[in-house]
């Protein structure tokens, strides 16, 4: 850690919050504490908070930088508001084999994982995940509190709306608008505008039948 550079609080403990904390260590940070319920199997190796208000309570009390990893898009949105609100720091995390481009723009608490690409002219929102290997490609739109999961593409000028997720592997195609709380499954590929709240899957992507499964 570069000297007299704040450590960081990662509100979360559960997998997320590991891949998120393994980040922040590789690029030479001081992750001070996790909070939450910790799941069962390797112990944590930093601090575990009870919960997300010691979290705050100690990231105001000692000038620290804080993180949201929480996998639930409406939760980690809700808390790096919050956080904002407040005035805390929540500075945007990029892992260190990440791509950012400098004339993108990261919101609040949008975190950016290992391999994964955000390119030039494009704009996160707050409290955005580009998961592992994912790809955000130039002049996106990523709305506040999406989630783009692994190896999932947004092509060129592709725009998603906020709390979205964007699952494994699936593509949206350039120019593409997928509205807000929208589901895009795993592997599906969009070809056409997909409505708010909307679930879609398959490929080419089209609205899930009832009963079927994302």
């Amino acid at each position: 850690m570069t000297s007299g550079e704040p450590g960081w609080v990662v509100l979360g403990a559960g997998g997320h919050a590991r891949s998120v904390v393994d980040v922040l260590e590789r690029a030479g940070h001081t992750v001070v504490a996790v909070s939450g319920a910790a799941p069962a199997g390797e112990p944590w190796h930093v601090d575990v908070l009870a919960d997300d208000r010691a979290a705050f309570e100690l990231v105001a009390a000692q000038g620290l930088h804080a993180v949201v990893a929480i996998g639930a898009n409406p939760a980690r949105a809700r808390l790096v508001r919050e956080l904002v609100a407040r005035g805390l720091s929540v500075p945007p995390v990029v892992a260190a084999t990440a791509t950012v481009s400098p004339r993108s723009l990261l919101g609040a608490g949008s975190v950016v994982l290992e391999h994964a690409h955000v390119g030039p002219a494009s704009r996160l929102g707050d409290a955005v995940v580009v998961n592992t290997a994912a790809v955000v490609e130039h002049d996106c739109i990523v709305g506040a509190g999406t989630h783009v999961a692994p190896g999932a593409v947004l092509l060129g000028a592709a725009t998603v709306g906020e709390g979205t997720l964007v699952g494994s592997g699936a593509r949206v195609l350039p120019g593409v608008t997928v509205g807000a709380g929208a589901t895009v499954g795993a592997g599906a590929v969009v070809t056409a505008h997909v409505a708010d709240g909307e679930t879609v899957v398959g490929v080419p992507a089209a609205t899930r039948p009832t009963g079927g499964t994302a």
